[in-house]
């Protein structure tokens, strides 16, 4: 089956994508070209090619996190399968694979249906289906493509019986892979106890032709406690819980996959992930799966204290002598400075991530030149397309100026682009990024 996705310098190229002026970050006069023909366009951030606010991944610093992710499994001797919802985008999917991850986890049929149209084999569903229309599309898939490989969650009966239902309607369809959904009681969805799972897992067993227990799945990174202290210890005692549960259900043979699948870990706590997971010690062979997925653009916020308490908390992570880099930044205008201490910028809700953290100013442009801006720079509030900033008075920002702004939480900036320019180590733009939100 041919894929609309061909390898490609610097990215790989979407063969069914044009853009033009429609799409945010791109100048007004573009008519309709090819996604990859961007970066042949001598554009340049500092050069006053492109309108603002735009959006630009640095895809030097997307290699260097491909290198530090492939440090992280290699020193655990884990897998790693990206949480794809971050970026949506399946030239970043694409590169992932390439870069060895076992495969790409989403969680909704809208980025199944984009990742299966550009070639994705492997897909782990980070949820349960009761969506009737959606197993049915994945039981004709499977049936259709032998090399299809699609996981996803229970946590129910109710999800064990939509999944025998469905089965039922689909001849020829081969058993759904299923994984019991562990879950926190400080956390969100899944099984409390290793009763509740073994329950499941001996339903699963029981019907053979429709599915088999493939391994056990959690969410560490929605624990909630009074302080980092407190949620780390939580979350150890949960990958206790989710460790004693495969336990359970080895001793009772209710495992019925090729290897048994053990898999947790977000962009925070993947180190803790490793080390628990990696302790089960189960006898049949066993596949412990990250499944970071902001790894890949990094940040200038939540990500970035969130690694460095990981390295605090885990020498091994820090002797590997490798840290990620932001890749992903906004560029915005100040748009006015009406008193000495405020100033606005022509960003807003729609450019830029806010649900963890504003964005953090990182340098001005003058002359061409791109500066650091000195400390005491705020952004306070966000509207629409505005950010109110706090800044000294002697600040040297001034409206027209050009300025580098750093995000919290690359999800949520991500979906507010449909093209993101890749650009150089001088900002040249050479090449174009698609998301499918």
């Amino acid at each position: 089956m041919t894929h609309p996705i061909e390898p490609g310098l610097p990215l790989p190229k979407l063969t069914d994508v044009t853009v033009d002026y429609r799409s945010k970050g791109l100048p007004g006069d573009l008519t309709e070209t090819s996604l990859s023909a961007l970066g042949g366009k001598g554009w340049n951030i500092l050069g006053g090619d492109l309108p603002l606010p735009l959006a630009t991944l640095d895809l030097d610093a997307i290699e260097h996190n491909s290198r530090f992710i492939r440090a992280v499994t290699g020193h655990y001797k884990v897998s790693l399968c990206p949480h794809g919802k971050t970026t949506m985008s399946p030239q970043l999917f694409h590169k992932q694979i390439e870069d060895g991850c076992w495969g790409i986890t989403l969680s909704t049929p809208h980025q199944v249906h984009v990742a299966r149209h550009y070639g994705q084999k492997r897909i782990f569903l980070a949820n349960q289906i009761l969506d009737p229309v959606f197993l049915n599309y994945i039981a004709k898939a499977q049936a259709k493509d032998p090399d299809f490989d699609f996981y996803f969650l229970i946590d129910s009966p109710e999800g064990v019986d939509a999944l025998e239902r469905a089965a039922a309607q689909q001849a020829g369809h081969r058993p759904f892979q299923v994984l019991v959904e562990m879950g926190s009681s400080f956390g969100r969805a899944g099984c409390r106890t290793s009763g509740e799972a073994l329950a499941l897992a001996e339903r699963v067993a029981a019907m053979s032709r429709a599915a088999m227990l493939v391994g056990i799945e959690g969410f560490e990174g929605s624990i909630r406690g009074e302080g980092q202290a407190q949620i780390e210890e939580r979350i150890l005692d949960f990958l206790g819980l989710m460790t004693e549960t495969a336990r359970q259900v080895e001793e009772r043979g209710l495992f019925g996959g090729r290897e048994i699948l053990l898999t947790a870990g977000g962009s925070s706590f993947f180190d803790l992930v490793a080390r628990a997971l990696s302790s089960a010690k189960l006898s049949g062979p066993t596949r412990v799966v990250l499944r970071s997925g902001c790894y890949i653009t990094h940040d200038a916020g939540m990500y970035k204290h969130q690694i460095d308490r990981a390295m605090e908390r885990s020498p091994e992570l820090d002797a590997l002598g490798i840290r990620p880099r932001q890749a992903l930044t906004v560029w915005a205008v100040v748009q006015s400075r009406p008193e000495d201490d405020l100033l606005f910028l022509n960003v807003g809700r729609r450019d830029v991530s806010y649900d963890s953290h504003l964005p953090e100013i990182l340098g001005y442009v003058a002359d061409g030149v791109l500066s650091p801006v000195g400390a005491g720079h705020e952004p306070i509030a966000l509207n629409d397309q505005h950010a109110f900033v706090r800044c000294p008075p002697e600040s040297p920002l001034r409206p027209g100026m050009v300025v580098q702004l750093g995000i919290s939480h690359p999800c949520t900036t991500f979906d507010k682009w449909d093209v993101l320019l890749a650009v150089d180590r001088s900002l040249n733009v050479i090449g174009a990024v698609k998301t499918f939100f």
